[in-house]
């Protein structure tokens, strides 16, 4: 199992963030990787239900997932989809001075071996790339917060 974590300091109020990581539809828009995201239910107690495409040229893989949102500090995603044999990734936000610290855990095994190891060298990268794509939106929607209440 590949288990990875990233841990930041964002320069941004942590429900902006915390709400960046939540809107999993927006994903594509900004995300390296993913080509698609779409919610397919909501449950109660803040959790909801993906269908998303993640891939780099002709490799695709699709997914579904579980989302559990503790509003502001944590989220939680698992998957019990058949091309995984375990799959979660932990988000938790703590507030800091000027801003909030940011911490993804992402932890996955596939069934496929040579899946496995092409994930195994690129998890740390595609978690840091992760990370920078969302204090990037988080950046954009202080800097946008700030230029609508001038």
């Amino acid at each position: 199992m590949t288990t990875h974590t990233e841990t930041r300091d964002i320069a941004a109020p942590r429900e902006v963030v915390f709400d960046l990581v939540a809107d999993v539809e927006r994903y594509p828009e900004f995300l390296p990787l993913w080509n698609e995201a779409r919610v397919y239910r909501h449950s109660r107690g803040g959790i909801y239900f993906t269908e998303q495409e993640v891939g780099i040229g002709p490799i695709r893989q699709r997914f579904h997932t579980r989302t559990t949102l503790v509003r502001p500090e944590r989220i939680d995603i698992t998957s019990n989809d058949p091309s995984f044999r375990t799959f979660h990734i932990g988000w938790e936000f703590a507030e800091r001075p000027g801003g909030c610290r940011v911490c993804i855990v992402l932890s996955w095994r596939v069934k496929s071996w040579l899946l496995q190891r092409g994930i195994d060298m690129v998890l740390p990268e595609t978690a840091k790339s992760m990370v920078d794509a969302f204090e990037r939106q988080a950046r954009q929607a202080v800097n946008a917060a700030g230029r609508s209440s001038s």
